[in-house]
């Protein structure tokens, strides 16, 4: 079996960004290779997943000649795509303007051209939207808007098999207000221009889209009139319709016969591969739904069962390519007839997660199946007897994330439809952070996840509608801590995300938003009602949505909204004690002053506040006790307008500050910085933006975050971290914010050096079963160990060096940029890292005497204590700062036993340079000596003294080939333990691991081998000098037959 090396291999230092990414699947080529643009583009992010539960899929396209060829479509986290069946995933669609993905299609014939239609078509209270259809022809390496960009949701994109510019488009439009570009809209010149073909109406657009498979004029489709608004849904009405035509669009034909008669809600159509006449629709209808079938190409339906649940969220179906009686309806669960759809059973993907929104069935195999839902991809290869899940597809869609103080922390949060988890925010893996690294600690839509800072096991988490529990992470022991109002008064309304908080003055003491303000001192043992009702009390039912009054409603009615009127964010003051604000989701702000005594109404003081909007996010002040901001989240109203305030008076005037935010993204969290009041930070629906003078003036963050709505945004008060929740790509770190917080004097100041941030001198570990586990895992990525040395530069410098010298002021590293690289310093931001070790051995090949066991160029990690490193730009300082290296805080070694190891290590370092350099001498000799060998073999011209002189050279070189195990081409050595004894950067190798991987005190075995090394490696040195001197001799004589080898150096 093959010998592997022990070392630990540690990646040295990088003067720039990008960072060498360790989280799989890998972001878009197109993605890396942009340019930094924005001030903070060279920061770097870490996506630490997980992809566990991965999150909601709306579309597949595959490529059907080679169905290893496919593109995945996530509500919220873009598009991706494999060229091997999924066993590696790339991001394609980062660097777009919006994330939510309603349909993707390409050709049977051509996987580079691909149409993608922004905007999720389910429907559902949390659904976000697009800005049209988008075109790629090279695989999704760039892509161009091609219009429809009014039409928010698209459900389907049909390419014409024979003409590729032919393109059909389902446009379903808002979901929250009428108009803009809805129906089934046909371009024939590849998207440069639309035309309408079929207008149901101002309310009503496309939402199933299927073409003949024998036939490219004949084209099916389902219209679909629905709205949403904040407090409900009405789901259908009397444009909900299906329609044929059989001139490519031209024309359509309304088909009735023997479907429902009456307001339809949403419809999924499917064309028989076999027999084109054969065609099933699932409809939702208040009495009539289910699935329906014609056999005359449409002419006339029969319903052949009741079956389909909650169709305004799983409206499509899907029929087996050879057996018209095998019938599946993706739902909760997959729901597959055997009969043409008269029943259904539920055992068709019991293990894949229940709630599935997309299905393709491959034409040519009907075993081979995929499925796509709120817990991701699984595929089929035996027509649902098993199941394959795609465990690497970090597409999850958090709501909120929490944090403790064990270090490294931990994070917890709440995903959509998949639970609330904790997990690390980094581990010891050199591979990275691992799905098994993450706990469930509650079922269900998870929401707020807090940990209790006293006790880092207790987790208080939050499911929809304000079913909250307290739970014991080790132990799994979990109580119900929701509040029951008294039997006297009426349920408490409860948003599907309800808020709760710790008290920041006393963590026992806990806050949740009802439709009333709640209260427990006791960790929810029990509650108080702290305020009367802070919302408007709207009654729902008396309320007019599409032409129905809320009561009148009977399709999909509030679908997902169980409850209205209730408080959406709450907050407590950061300065004050018994200052509490609330938000609500029908658009009302309130504020206590005296800890919930009395309340005032602050919402009239809000100029241009938006009427029943969510009241997005309370954000009170961590340093002046009367200010706030506030922002609003209209898109429900069909508004997404950018509603972003503050207030320096408690609330007694507001003024805007949504400054240059753009109008579209809606504000979805507003957070300010911990350690500079003049510093905000906004989440929208695209990404990450960032104030640095109270918002006046706002800078989106690209860095290498993809675009993906922004749910909230947390720091770790310890680790002045920034952890992001994101709603589509799960969560990121941004371990130092220092760049955001010291932004303002950077730029002012010109040339800059930020405080250094601790580094921590954590071992990792091999990890070894990762690297044999194949590729079809996600790792989240763990910080390096390193020190980041963060500088700004008002030009672009023409060198750039950083030297790190120790509290004795001992050089101890220096760091050189490289201009001619791409990561080469530039004016603005800049980071250096520095792998805690001091300088490398040169960059010759080091002594590793074949098969990888030396012990390499890196030197020893240094000792923990204070360091400066000094920026200098074109040979002059611009700065200095402290960098802080800490002990492994599990680590239980001595600073006397560490200090001891490191004068050793550093001793070994100095030996190994000397004998590196030997063996690079030798080499270059063995070399020679086999060319002149080669060169003179069949000369008669040369004296046999010279041939005598080649024998007695290769005699004196044989021992130093064994001491330092160098191989001839075709030679095959033993590996033995007698070996390793005798080759000494074996040797020294072994001894240098020893030390390196045990920061202790040296054993007595190491301490004879290290003795033996101390006489041997000079001697061997010697050896080596006396061959060279021979050999340059011997070199000079070869004149006279025109032979001039390079002249090895001596060492020195």
């Amino acid at each position: 079996m093959p010998v592997r090396r022990s070392i630990i291999a540690l990646t040295a230092l990088a003067l720039t960004l990008p960072f060498a990414a360790r989280p799989q699947p890998k972001p878009a080529s197109a993605a890396d290779s942009a340019p930094p643009g924005g001030p903070f583009d060279r920061l770097h992010f870490r996506s630490i997943g997980p992809a566990v539960m991965s999150g909601r899929i709306d579309d597949f396209a595959v490529l059907e000649r080679d169905p290893r060829i496919f593109y995945i479509a996530a509500a919220t986290g873009g598009l991706w795509k494999t060229t091997n069946g999924g066993m590696s995933l790339t991001s394609v669609f980062d660097s777009s303007s919006m994330a939510s993905i309603g349909a993707v299609t390409i050709p049977a014939d051509d996987p580079n051209l691909v149409w993608v239609g922004t905007g999720e078509n389910n429907n559902r209270q949390s659904s976000s939207w697009g800005d049209g259809v988008y075109k790629s022809t090279d695989g999704g390496k760039s892509w161009k808007n091609m219009g429809l960009r009014d039409s928010k949701q698209i459900a389907r994109i049909v390419i014409d098999p024979v003409d590729h510019d032919v393109v059909y488009v389902a446009a379903l439009g808002d979901l929250w207000k009428g108009g803009g570009d809805r129906g089934i809209y046909k371009t024939t010149d590849g998207g440069l221009t639309w035309a309408k073909v079929l207008d149901a109406g101002p309310d009503a657009g496309g939402t199933a889209l299927v073409m003949d498979p024998t036939n490219d004029k004949t084209l099916y489709a389902a219209t679909y009139q629905r709205r949403r608004a904040s407090w409900g849904m009405n789901g259908g009405g009397p444009s909900s319709g299906i329609w044929k035509s059989t001139d490519a669009g031209r024309t359509w034909t309304r088909l009735s016969k023997g479907l429902p008669e009456g307001p339809m809600g949403r419809i999924g159509l499917e064309v028989w591969h076999k027999d084109p006449s054969v065609v099933f629709a699932r409809v939702e209808h208040e009495k009539q739904g289910g699935v329906y079938r014609s056999d005359d190409a449409g002419v006339t339906w029969r319903k052949m069962g009741g079956t389909n649940m909650r169709p305004m969220y799983f409206g499509i179906i899907r029929v087996d390519p050879d057996n018209d009686l095998r019938v599946y309806l993706p739902a909760t669960p997959l729901q597959l007839s055997d009969d043409g759809g008269k029943t259904f059973r539920s055992d068709g993907a019991n293990t894949i997660h229940v709630d599935l929104h997309a299905m393709w069935v491959n034409p040519h195999d009907g075993d081979h199946m995929m499925i796509g839902g709120d817990g991701g991809v699984g595929i089929t290869y035996d027509k649902g007897k098993h199941w394959m899940w795609l465990p690497h597809l970090p597409v999850g869609q958090f709501y909120h994330v929490g944090y403790d103080m064990q270090e490294p922390y931990n994070v917890c949060g709440g995903l959509q439809d998949n639970n609330s988890w904790c997990g690390p925010s980094a581990t010891r893996s050199t591979f990275g952070i691992g799905n098994d690294a993450w706990l469930s600690v509650v079922g269900g839509d998870g929401f707020v996840s807090l940990i209790d800072p006293t006790n880092h096991r207790i987790v208080f988490s939050e499911s929809q509608d304000g079913f909250m529990g307290r739970i014991d992470k080790v132990t799994n022991e979990s109580k119900s801590i929701r509040p029951e109002a008294p039997a006297s008064e009426k349920p408490y309304r409860w948003n599907w995300d309800t808020p709760m908080m710790l008290s920041h003055a006393d963590p026992a003491t806990v806050y949740v938003g009802a439709n009333k303000l709640l209260k427990s001192t006791d960790r929810g043992h029990s509650w108080t009602a702290i305020s009367p009702d802070l919302t408007t009390g709207l009654d729902r039912d008396t309320v007019e949505l599409m032409g129905l009054k809320g009561k009148d409603i009977k399709i999909a009615k509030n679908d997902g909204v169980e409850a209205y009127a209730s408080l959406f964010t709450i907050a407590e003051s950061w300065v004050r004690a018994g200052v509490l604000w609330t938000g609500s989701d029908d658009g009302l702000v309130h504020v206590s002053k005296d800890g919930g005594a009395n309340w005032t109404n602050v919402t009239p003081k809000i100029p241009g506040a938006p009427k029943f909007a969510y009241v997005s996010k309370v954000e009170p002040s961590r340093f002046a006790e009367g200010t706030v901001y506030v922002s609003f989240d209209a898109h429900r109203s069909g508004d997404y307008g950018t509603y972003l305030y503050t207030s320096t008076d408690f609330g007694a005037s507001f003024k805007s500050i949504a400054a240059n935010l753009p109008k579209g993204e809606v504000v979805r969290t507003v957070t300010e910085d911990q350690r500079n009041a003049d510093v905000l930070y906004v989440g929208t629906e695209t990404g990450l933006w960032v104030s640095i003078d109270r918002g006046r003036a706002w800078t989106r963050v690209r860095a290498n975050l993809p675009t993906v709505p922004v749910y909230e945004i947390t720091q770790h008060s310890r680790d002045n971290a920034m952890i992001l929740a994101t709603h589509g790509r799960a969560i990121w770190i941004l371990d130092d914010m220092t760049p955001f917080q010291l932004a303002a004097k950077a730029q002012a100041t010109g040339d800059f050096v930020y405080p250094g941030r601790p580094a921590t001198l954590r071992l990792p570990t091999t990890d070894q079963e990762r690297g044999f586990q194949g590729d079809m895992l996600f790792l989240g990525e763990n910080p390096p160990m390193a020190a980041f040395v963060t500088y700004a530069l008002k030009s672009k410098p023409d060198s750039v060096r950083i030297v790190i010298t120790d509290a004795a002021g001992a050089k101890v590293r220096e760091l050189k940029g490289d201009t001619a690289k791409a990561t080469r310093p530039a004016a603005g931001l800049n980071l250096a890292k520095w792998d805690l070790r001091v300088e490398p051995l040169p960059e010759d090949k080091p002594a590793t005497g074949g098969e990888g066991f030396g012990p390499g160029r890196d030197g020893p990690l240094v000792l923990p204590g204070d360091y400066t490193a000094t920026v200098y730009a074109n040979g002059k300082s611009v700065g200095a700062t402290t960098v802080t290296v800490r002990a492994d805080p599990e680590s239980q070694i001595s600073m006397a036993d560490r200090r001891a190891n490191f004068a050793l290590q550093q001793e070994l370092h100095a030996l190994n340079g000397r004998l590196t350099a030997a063996v690079k001498a030798a080499r270059q000799v063995n070399t020679q000596l086999a060319a002149i060998k080669k060169e003179l073999a069949d000369s008669t011209k040369v004296p046999a003294s010279y041939r005598a002189t080649l024998d007695s050279l290769g005699k004196q070189l044989a021992p130093l080939k064994k001491k330092f195990f160098i191989q001839d081409e075709g030679e095959e050595v033993e590996f033995t333990a007698e070996l390793f004894r005798a080759v000494l950067p074996f040797k020294l190798g072994g001894v240098a691991d020893n030390l390196s991987g045990f920061l202790t005190g040296a054993s007595t075995q190491d301490l004879r081998i290290l003795g033996e090394l101390r006489t041997e490696v000079p001697a061997a040195v010697d050896e080596t000098n006396a061959l060279v001197s021979r050999f340059t001799a011997f070199v000079k004589q070869l004149a006279e037959a025109g032979l001039y080898p390079p002249m090895p150096k001596p060492v020195k």
